[in-house]
């Protein structure tokens, strides 16, 4: 387990780096009803800030994987499109580098419902390098 796993929203979320090769991860995460969602009419729903979150540490993850020595990332622009609700459950975000320039990174991200692989939101990001 990396040491960032432990703390912020990687914590609360229950989140961990499943994969990461060069400008592509996977990023795993266990979100409940009682911590990230509320109860409906229909059943129980992830609240789409929990979805954000997990799309934008896809994103950033992708991102940092392709980052020079003494770089770190920030998100500079979110783009989330919410497709259909979540369920409180497993969901895995997969984060992608479209494009890296010396200061820029643009990348994509889906997050899926896990149990039955189907795409609940898709991202994208902007993200820029800085000095560590």
């Amino acid at each position: 387990m990396h040491g960032f796993e432990r703390f912020g929203m990687w914590a609360n979320l229950g989140a961990r780096l499943a994969q990461s090769e060069n400008g592509e991860v996977v990023v795993e995460a266990h979100l409940t009803t009682d911590a990230h969602g509320y109860p409906t009419s229909r059943g129980a729903i992830v609240h789409g800030g929990a979805i954000a979150a997990l799309a934008d540490m896809a994103l950033a993850s992708a991102g940092a994987s392709v980052a020079q020595d003494g770089q770190v990332v920030t998100t500079v622009d979110l783009k989330v499109d919410f497709l259909q609700p979540a369920q409180p459950g497993r969901l895995i975000a997969r984060g992608r580098v479209q494009r890296r320039t010396r200061r820029l990174c643009f990348a994509s991200a889906s997050v899926e419902q896990a149990d039955v692989g189907v795409v609940v939101a898709e991202a994208r990001a902007l993200l820029a390098y800085v000095a560590r």
